[in-house]
């Protein structure tokens, strides 16, 4: 008797427990939240309103397909093309400069070799940026010998105007990166127009943009300013987090018990391993607790189409040229928007439009992301290695039935 009513107050329990669950999950759709603004310049696009948000394009890495990738052409003609954002990245030369430069190597897109982190800023002024870059699998490299530098970010801040806005990945797990990098931005709001809330930055480490945002208090406080003067995106480990709650449909009740304060906006593939972030659960549980989606990096045509069936906040891509037409197909842009025409074609032109396109991979650098990649490979072997032991366990058990019938007989 005892042990029936411990079953039935579990079983209770865990009705309850569900019917709780439904419930949150069911507040997602009904309420309209107020996201955080992190670009200013765009504000008025920053709000839900009957879930119809417009949505941001992000050149990744300047648009890479179409010029050298991290370059000032790269992101000026980015802009020419209709992006909204530059999204970038940053790291340390070896005698503390912070320069645009995406790989670890230098030997991908330059004539050089050697790591950035090794490499004096004026070893790597002296590369040519636009060595390795080819729109045609590498029958013609057109930008060699053209003068194509790599850029520090003071450079890139000073090329460009100050309402640019930008999307800058420190890519090491480095403190002394996110205090110059700081440095940079507030020393751009000190003497440009640039405004607070014009640059959003992100790392798959959590460290640099959490000691960027107690520096960036700092500045907020004593400049009396009603806001974080920068947003940042969620590292890794705070990503895999909320996918893995949200694919258990815990995520409106953990997050409702510990509000999210440490980022403004998830950066994240369509796709990681077998799970989708592509869903309206994902992005309308973002949304609930105010936080922006932008989804990386989406290249081709029937993965815009998708994107743009869904409340998404921005797409980064390497093709901002197509999607600034999906997005004058979906009245998102002007139709009266020209993009410039590329060359060569165009003798005026800046770009070339490639003859080739590549998936982008999603690598992790957290043991959480990496099990979640190949979590589908994990149930698969778990699943074999327990079919692989019964089918042990019943020769076993067999063998040893016979030699004790053996014995009886």
């Amino acid at each position: 008797m005892k042990d029936n009513k411990i079953k039935l107050i579990i079983y209770f329990f865990i009705a309850l427990s569900s019917v709780y669950i439904y419930y949150m999950n069911q507040q997602l759709s009904k309420q309209n939240i107020l996201k955080e603004v992190i670009y200013e310049k765009y504000q008025n696009k920053q709000m839900i309103i009957n879930g119809e948000d417009k949505p941001l394009i992000l050149a990744h890495r300047g648009s890479r397909y179409l010029l050298p990738e991290n370059t000032i052409l790269a992101f000026k003609t980015a802009l020419d093309i209709g992006a909204d954002v530059i999204e970038t990245d940053v790291r340390k030369t070896i005698d503390g400069e912070l320069v645009i430069f995406h790989d670890k190597s230098v030997e991908r897109t330059t004539d050089g070799k050697g790591d950035v982190e090794e490499l004096t800023l004026k070893q790597l002024k002296s590369l040519d940026a636009g060595y390795k870059f080819t729109p045609d699998n590498g029958t013609t490299f057109p930008y060699r010998g053209k003068g194509v530098k790599v850029a520090t970010v003071r450079e890139m801040f000073e090329s460009l105007d100050a309402n640019t806005q930008f999307n800058i990945e420190i890519k090491e797990d480095d403190l002394e990166v996110a205090e110059k990098l700081w440095k940079e931005i507030e020393h751009q709001m000190e003497t440009t127009t640039r405004k607070p809330r014009s640059i959003l930055i992100g790392s798959r480490y959590c460290s640099p943009t959490a000691h960027l945002r107690t520096l960036a208090k700092l500045y907020q406080t004593r400049n009396n300013i009603a806001q974080l003067p920068i947003s940042t995106s969620a590292c890794e480990k705070d990503v895999t987090k909320f996918v893995i709650l949200n694919q258990l449909f815990l995520g409106p009740i953990y997050f409702s018990l510990y509000p999210i304060t440490s980022y403004e906006c998830f950066q994240v593939p369509v796709q990681s391993g077998p799970i989708h972030l592509d869903t309206l659960t994902f992005i309308d549980t973002a949304h609930h607790f105010g936080k922006h989606v932008h989804f990386w990096v989406v290249n081709f045509k029937d993965e815009i189409d998708h994107l743009l069936t869904l409340p998404v906040d921005g797409i980064i891509s390497d093709r901002s040229d197509r999607v600034v037409e999906e997005f004058k197909d979906h009245n998102i842009k002007s139709k009266q928007f020209q993009i410039p025409k590329p060359l060569p074609s165009n003798s005026t032109g800046t770009y070339f439009l490639p003859q080739f396109d590549i998936d982008e991979n999603h690598t992790c650098v957290t043991i959480t992301c990496l099990l979640m990649q190949r979590i589908h490979q994990i149930v698969i072997s778990l699943i074999f290695s327990f079919l692989v032991l019964k089918i042990v366990n019943f020769r076993n058990n067999r063998q040893a039935l016979n030699q004790t019938l053996k014995k009886k007989n």
